[in-house]
């Protein structure tokens, strides 16, 4: 095992958690091998699952206001590019820590702790965040899961796959509109099967964005029926769906918050979607990937 990587398996399923940014690296079958998580490819896409931490997406003009101080900060935060410390490992998962630093510090004046735990149930993977306030003001912060999901080869390519929703969604998502997020958003019919149906245009857009999503559940479905795997969205009342346009893989998102749109003052606080954590208070969430058992040959 590398240092820098934690392995653990329950027979069924063996997964890899990275130590930079607490990134999921791999969820496999254990006994097919078969691989559900995008494998890293820095000409297509050269993340796998990132933590989206303290904001998603993108800020306006780049940065933020607190306390009449502006701060910079990059699409997605800082968690998917810093070092998380291990707080403890077993057989069947790990719990890694991010607190606050010099480096966090300079971009974002808040104390904090962001615990990320994995664990393996029968055919699932568990992610359970904690995000604690420990500093003396309100704690503002996203916080956003961004698993790709490694699509096999077929006939048709992307054409064979959907998603599907557990609920019937309203027909409209937000889309991007230079970077940020539209100010309305656009028709996106979703058919009463609840389906979006992939194919290699769909991104060319960049992502959809569905706000207030009513599905706890988006399974990624093949045209004959087959189920590849399930995604519980845990609380999440936002929703990404996104990939580089026409590579096999697709993200599913749940989201606390949003990107920024041309309207926003730029103040942290108000910043539309934001979870205000109080001093000493701790919130708690995440989501799970469930896999049908290989059958038996």
């Amino acid at each position: 095992m590398d240092a820098d990587t934690f392995t653990f398996t329950n027979g069924a399923l063996r997964c890899t958690v990275a130590l930079r940014g607490a990134q999921l690296l791999s969820l496999s079958d254990g006994r097919t091998c078969d691989e559900f998580i995008w494998q890293r490819d820095p000409d297509v896409w050269a993340d796998s699952a990132p933590i989206l931490f303290p904001v998603i997406g993108r800020l306006k003009d780049g940065a933020y206001i607190h306390r009449g101080q502006r701060y910079a900060m990059q699409i997605h935060g800082f968690a998917r590019d810093l070092d998380f410390e291990l707080l403890n490992k077993d057989a069947h998962g790990v719990t890694l820590q991010l607190r606050e630093s010099a480096a966090t510090l300079a971009q974002y004046p808040f104390s904090f702790f962001l615990r990320v735990h994995f664990a393996l149930d029968a055919h699932s993977l568990h992610v359970s965040y904690e995000v604690a306030n420990s500093g003396d003001e309100v704690l503002p912060f996203s916080l956003g899961s961004h698993p790709g999901f490694r699509i096999p080869s077929s006939p048709r390519g992307l054409d064979d796959w959907s998603l599907v929703f557990s609920e019937q969604e309203r027909a409209s998502c937000h889309r991007l509109d230079q970077g940020l997020l539209a100010r309305m958003p656009s028709a996106f019919p979703i058919g009463r099967d609840r389906r979006i149906a992939l194919s290699p245009t769909l991104f060319d857009d960049d992502a959809l964005i569905f706000k207030k999503v009513r599905s706890r559940h988006v399974r990624l479905v093949h045209r004959s029926g087959r189920v590849r795997l399930s995604m519980a969205l845990g609380s999440a009342p936002d929703l990404g769906i996104w990939a580089r346009p026409g590579a096999n893989y697709v993200c599913i998102e749940p989201w606390f918050g949003y990107d920024d749109d041309s309207a926003v003052s730029g103040e942290l606080t108000a910043k539309p979607g934001i979870v205000l954590l109080p001093v000493g208070g701790k919130f708690n969430t995440g989501y799970a990937i469930s896999v049908p058992p290989a059958p038996r040959k």
